[in-house]
């Protein structure tokens, strides 16, 4: 199915066809996209295509434009003071990836459905990586696993624990993260898929939206919800596969078993942590939960060793612990329970 069509119009050439080509790299957006330096041709694409979002230059805004039948109409404001007030506008001269925040929260949910029944047989994956145990390498593993598979796939992480630790790990700080995400989409505020799209950042090869900094957010995330955003990730993204790195919280876990096809458990043989397996599948077995056991596979990870200078999360796919991660993604049978 074609994705939606973005355009950008600007009288300015160098500002669209840059803009664009940002957009392009970021990859993370559901749109395809167009730049357009001139009002006839972009009023004379529109006419005979259809235009889900339109951003148009202050400058190059005429009554042409305005009358325009496209789903949703935004002006990049050049601080003239000449935007009509009942058009939505955000400042063109800022961050390319502020501008698609400001943009996403103003997008509505317009014309969503239309193309849904073809959407629906989109291929999207999810793994998940889970332990009852800690200190085991789950999130190690869940970051390396992600990183081999982006070479084949586009592959979004998701760190579902209260406490990830990832603005230290990366050495950098987050304007949102996952539980802004989950508040624009209670106070639906524009696509979830898009919304995600502008938090997105990447690593090693895979996207990630940043975790949560604080702990309730993650918390009070209800299983309703989390299937709500998989759905909308499966419609109206490009990711094939998902990973989620699920918090030792039981009760969250137990929740998102069920939209893996696969569970990837760390595991070690101590005594004290097979006594707390054991209980950990006692309960699945209690509960009727068989079915988790079965799309699971426990693995005995070797340590991460460090890398010189190697760069976080990078520095997971060599050594002992990357061949180990490797190894798993070429033995096949990933996406099989």
């Amino acid at each position: 199915m074609r994705k939606k069509v973005l355009a950008v119009c600007d009288e300015e050439a160098s500002y669209a066809c840059k803009f664009t080509a940002w957009l392009e790299r970021k990859g993370h957006y559901p749109f395809e996209f167009i730049a357009f330096t001139g009002v006839d041709k972009v009023c004379d694409y529109v006419h005979t295509n259809p235009v889900e979002l339109l951003l148009v230059a202050e400058g190059t805004m005429c009554p042409a434009i305005s009358g325009l039948p496209v789903k949703k109409l935004v002006v990049l404001d050049e601080e003239k003071g000449t935007v009509p007030a009942e058009l939505p506008a955000v400042l063109k001269y800022q961050s390319c990836e502020k501008i698609m925040q400001e943009v996403t929260a103003l997008y509505g949910e317009e014309a969503r459905a239309e193309g849904r029944g073809a959407a629906a047989q989109r291929a999207m994956h999810v793994l998940g990586v889970y332990s009852p145990l800690g200190r085991v390498g789950k999130t190690s593993l869940a970051l390396a696993l992600g990183q081999f598979l982006a070479r084949r796939y586009s592959v979004l992480f998701l760190n579902l624990e209260p406490y990830s630790g990832f603005e230290q790990l990366f050495s950098c700080g987050f304007e949102r993260n996952l539980g802004d995400l989950f508040y624009y989409i209670r106070q639906k505020k524009g696509q979830p898929a898009v919304q995600l799209a502008a938090m997105v950042r990447g690593a090693g090869g895979l996207s990630y939206v940043p975790p949560v900094i604080t702990p309730e957010d993650v918390e009070q995330i209800t299983g309703e919800e989390w299937s709500g955003l998989l759905e909308e990730l499966r419609l109206y993204s490009g990711y094939q596969v998902i990973i989620l790195d699920l918090g030792g919280g039981i009760t969250q876990a137990s929740e998102l078993f069920d939209a893996c096809s696969k569970i990837y458990m760390p595991v070690c043989q101590d005594r004290v942590s097979e006594a707390k397996l054991a209980q950990y599948e006692a309960w699945l077995g209690s509960t009727g939960r068989e079915d988790v056991l079965k799309k699971t596979e426990k693995l005995m990870l070797p340590s991460v060793t460090p890398q010189g200078e190697m760069p976080w999360p990078e520095c997971l796919t060599v050594g002992r612990f990357g061949d180990y991660v490797r190894k798993l993604v070429q033995d096949g049978g990933i996406f099989r329970t």
